[in-house]
């Protein structure tokens, strides 16, 4: 026996073929890139080179100042240029190091210099007349080996503040050294620093020297490089430039068209009453001023499209137009 069925069962039935048709459909395929959000704000590419072509001289003379000051062989040589977060850099640190603050003037902020100590204990022997030998086992400084390695910062902070010139005109003034409580507060955990990394090699010792900046002195440095035109601007690549335009084509921009400054009487507009006709003194074959959002773009006349009106575009205005021209 048939089953008939009912208004509500038909309903439903057609419900369920429609869901089904519509999961039916292939989804749409997307390209899905995958983001980090810890590296926001990093160094460009073209930006690491130009800071590194910075420090280019930098690491040459300051191995013939301090080689000429400790009389002996001194090679420095640029290892990396990075920019990471100061708890990062802080994980980096050994144990014992040396660890002091260089003040920017007149900026008042400070920059860090760190020093491995197997590099630091051959240096303040030398200083002292020695022949730059190592300790077997590395110690903490003494406030008269502090002392005496701060002649060492000085000329540290002079190749710095030589190299730096050409770009922001800082004064770099040796600080004090820090201990590992005061490091830690420094600067902020998730401030992102731009993190300098020298090797150095003093007779057969090897260690590393860093020289970290704040944010602030970081973007001003940046600025700066732009500005000289040091930095290229990083062009899209094929993918990201179709991205933006087809996100642009699904985008909602005012369109207007506007007549050109027509003088008006006043008591031709007193006059005017529901059903009036106002002439204007405009000449039908002459175009008038199409506008994409308040921005003059084209020249056209109005014409009726159906039951609609629209616009006629006649001609694409020049672009030194669009930018001046007065269209309200």
């Amino acid at each position: 026996m048939e089953k008939i069925l009912n208004q509500e069962e038909i309903d439903q039935l057609f419900r369920a073929a429609r869901g089904a048709a519509v999961k039916a459909q292939p989804a749409e395929k997307r390209a899905v890139l995958e983001c980090d959000f810890r590296q926001a704000g990093q160094l460009g590419k073209d930006q690491v080179q130009q800071v590194t072509l910075l420090h280019e001289n930098f690491a040459p003379n300051l191995a013939n100042s301090l080689g000429a000051y400790l009389r002996v062989a001194f090679q420095t040589s640029l290892a990396s240029v990075e920019q990471l977060a100061y708890t990062d850099f802080l994980g980096r640190l050994p144990e014992q190091t040396y660890f002091a603050t260089v003040l920017l003037s007149p900026l008042e902020e400070w920059a860090s210099i760190q020093l491995d100590l197997p590099l630091v204990f051959p240096m303040i022997d030398l200083l002292l007349g020695g022949n730059g030998q190592s300790l077997a086992e590395t110690r903490d400084l003494t406030e008269i080996e502090e002392q005496i390695l701060e002649s060492i910062v000085a000329i540290l902070c002079r190749e710095l503040q030589s190299t730096w010139q050409t770009v922001l005109p800082l004064e770099f003034k040796v600080g004090q050294r820090l201990k590992k409580a005061q490091i830690m507060s420094l600067m902020g955990p998730a401030e992102r620093v731009p993190n300098l990394s020298f090797e150095i090699r003093l007779t057969d010792v090897r260690g590393n020297l860093n020289v970290i900046f704040p944010g602030v002195v970081s973007n001003m440095l940046l600025r700066k490089l732009a500005q000289q035109g040091m930095v290229r601007q990083r062009r899209p690549s094929a993918d990201e430039a179709a991205r933006l335009r087809e996100r642009l084509l699904d985008a909602e921009f005012t369109l207007q068209l506007d007549l050109p400054h027509v003088p008006v009487r006043i008591g031709d507009i007193v006059d005017l009453k529901l059903g009036g006709v106002l002439s204007l003194r405009h000449l039908l074959n002459v175009p008038m001023s199409i506008a994409v959002n308040g921005c003059a773009a084209f020249r056209g006349v109005p014409v009726s499209c159906g039951a609609r009106r629209g616009g006629l575009i006649k001609d694409v205005l020049p672009a030194a137009e669009m930018d001046g021209e007065d269209h309200r």
